[in-house]
């Protein structure tokens, strides 16, 4: 759950109500709503609006009331459902993905409920892959079948291999983690099936091995931010090839990439706002003061300064988007800068 987040509560008895407005006082962005007499018009605005919605009456009520308007677990907001005397806390929808797990455990914890949480990993004690991924802010290919068969395994005790490649902290409970991909091959043969999670862009060049492998699933972090500097009216194309060429030099995934930047005199720049719509990434804008003040670090060049007003943009652009971790260095290429940095969850 981050500050962003909107939860809206729905009560209808007066117990509810004031339990409501109890829970309401200790959560940011939320907001109460008393049900007096249309329940569906409430829920159906709700549901588009809110990231959590808690209702504090009948599960059964709730069932009906939010059947017609689930999509799935990508789209619906989590959903939690209470008594009115807050004995009890249950994540009915969305619990991984949507955040309703954690929000069970934080509201029982609050009130001093007991949280009803079903999902299998969970139950288990075992990790689960969509939640890994949740945490990385990662991407993974063909995401509903991988995360329904490697959870399926570790839910009925079936090992699965993982390999992290990097510093990355995730929940590795049911997974053998192996620490070497050179050293575990005969255990990649036998369990056949391998997680590996890391931003690069061919995983086979870990180690020979993986290409043999029945069954690997590749985690991409989106971890990557990308500056960028570019003369007025840059080609579209050669600005996204340039990009490729440097990912594949750099054997960084496109995939990884978190959200690109530039200085914000670029904010028109046709080349640049096709290239975050293509990746569908944010394009952030930083402004040439706070450039100013970490430019001291980067190779100067007079021309831009004469051009922009400070002397280096895809250096420090990258740099600040990354909270200070710049990977790769400005790069060149036929009139645009690219530099790339990465982002430290967990620093």
């Amino acid at each position: 759950m981050s500050i962003e987040d909107k939860i809206a509560l729905i009560a209808i008895t007066k117990n509810g109500q004031e339990l409501a407005y109890r829970i309401s006082k200790n959560l940011i962005n939320s907001k109460v709503y008393i049900v007096n007499k249309n329940l569906d018009e409430i829920v159906k605005n709700t549901f588009k609006e809110y990231d959590y919605i808690i209702f504090i009456m009948a599960t059964g009520i709730v069932v009906r009331s939010i059947a017609k308007h689930i999509k799935n677990k990508f789209e619906d907001p989590a959903i939690l459902v209470m008594d009115d005397r807050g004995q009890n806390v249950i994540s009915l929808l969305s619990g991984h993905i949507g955040g309703a797990n954690e929000m069970t455990i934080n509201i029982s914890e609050m009130i001093e409920a007991n949280p009803v949480i079903t999902t299998a990993t969970d139950v288990n004690k075992k990790a689960s892959l969509d939640m890994i991924a949740k945490t990385l802010n990662a991407h993974i290919e063909d995401f509903r079948e991988n995360v329904k068969n490697v959870n399926s395994l570790l839910v009925n005790a079936k090992e699965v291999l993982m390999y992290i490649d990097g510093d990355y902290k995730v929940d590795t409970r049911g997974f053998k983690v192996i620490n070497s991909l050179d050293n575990s091959r005969f255990e990649i043969e036998e369990f056949k099936t391998l997680v590996v999670i890391s931003n690069k862009n061919k995983i086979e060049a870990l180690d020979a091995s993986i290409a043999n492998m029945r069954k690997f699933i590749k985690v991409i972090p989106r971890d990557i931010v990308v500056g960028i500097g570019c003369r007025k009216e840059t080609d579209t194309q050669l600005l996204y090839r340039s990009l490729i060429d440097l990912f594949d030099t750099e054997n960084i995934d496109i995939k990884s990439i978190n959200k690109i930047g530039s200085i914000d005199i670029k904010k028109d720049e046709k080349a640049i706002n096709d290239l975050a719509e293509k990746l569908s990434v944010p394009f952030e804008l930083i402004s040439s003061k706070e450039i100013s003040k970490v430019e001291h670090l980067f190779d100067k060049s007079d021309f831009v300064k004469k051009n922009v007003g400070v002397s280096s943009v895809s250096e420090p652009v990258a740099y600040i988007l990354s909270g200070g971790n710049l990977i790769v260095k400005k790069r060149k290429y036929r009139g645009i800068t690219f530099s790339i940095g990465k982002i430290n969850w967990h620093r």
